[in-house]
């Protein structure tokens, strides 16, 4: 790797979070097959609540062998709180979101995947260039024509997602919908908040209604919000968890740490009645993210 790791011009700043990136990137360029790696350090926000991002470009043969492998090689290299949350929203590439620690708060960490030799492996907007083969000798990047892409995005959205990867979701997306609100983002925050209580909405699908067999006296719960309401009073379970997710979403984008708390407190309540095993399971993980966010 540092034989084609990009040095800062000098007299540049150096951000305290790109220490963070270089050891995921560093670990990445171990390998041949990643062609070039790109990072953007979090703008500097009070408490480094923004994002990083670092994109691998990758040969795209290999490209979901390094997809399998993401959430394993970013949580030994860094120590993120929770397990990665594969964000579905880009269009035109593979991303998972972790929480690192950094100091004594949290940095959201975005990981990139796209293939070599693709528009979608443009350096992004303001980067900075970690790793770069284009000069170097060795197996050239896949010509466009064989982008492996969009195989693997229709992949990744047919398959089911289990109660474990939706209450990360839901914290991550905490994180994010928190940072907003504080910072004035009303809008931004609105809308994160919406997408926080339908990842909830669907952890209580997957944990009490999927499956389940028919319910009497209402038609089987397909998707979305309609009949969700009537759907969760049939059982005393899912009334407990209606009555609390009606008080996160009547609540709103928590603004100050201790709504944080109270929004954080609201989700794990909902998610133990739903998914007590789960929520066991991420006993752990769920305790440092209160810590680094402060909510103890």
């Amino acid at each position: 790797m540092t034989a084609t790791l990009v040095s800062d011009p000098p007299g540049t700043g150096r951000p305290t979070a790109l220490a963070c990136l270089e050891r995921v990137a560093a670990t990445l360029g171990t390998s041949p097959e990643v062609r070039a790696l790109h990072a953007v350090p979090p703008s500097a926000e009070p408490h480094h609540d923004g994002e990083a991002l670092l994109q691998a470009a990758v040969r795209g043969d290999r490209l979901g062998d390094l997809w399998n492998v993401l959430d394993t090689l970013v949580q030994s290299e860094v120590g993120a709180v929770l397990p990665g949350w594969r964000d579905r929203s880009a269009p035109d590439a593979l991303e998972s979101v972790h929480l690192v620690p950094q100091d004594d708060h949290l940095v959201r960490l975005r990981v990139r995947a796209v293939p070599a030799g693709t528009p979608a492996a443009e350096a992004p907007a303001g980067s900075r260039t970690l790793l770069d083969r284009s000069h170097e000798g060795g197996a050239p990047a896949d010509a466009p024509g064989d982008d492996p892409l969009p195989a693997l995005l229709a992949a990744e959205h047919r398959r089911d997602r289990d109660p474990a990867e939706l209450l990360t979701e839901t914290l991550v997306r905490l994180h994010i919908v928190h940072a907003d609100a504080r910072a004035g983002r009303s809008l931004e925050a609105y809308g994160g908040f919406t997408l926080l209580c339908t990842a909830l909405r669907e952890l209580l699908r997957a944990s009490l209604i999927a499956g389940a067999g028919p319910v009497p006296r209402a038609e089987r719960y397909a998707a979305g919000w309609a009949g969700f309401d009537a759907t969760l009073a049939l059982t005393s379970i899912g009334r407990r968890c209606r009555a609390e997710l009606r008080a996160l979403v009547a609540a709103g984008p928590p603004v100050d740490n201790a709504a944080l708390a109270r929004a954080a407190e609201l989700v794990l309540r909902t998610a133990g009645r739903a998914a007590p095993a789960v929520v066991a399971g991420l006993a752990g993980p769920t305790d440092s993210y209160r810590r680094y966010l402060h909510l103890d």
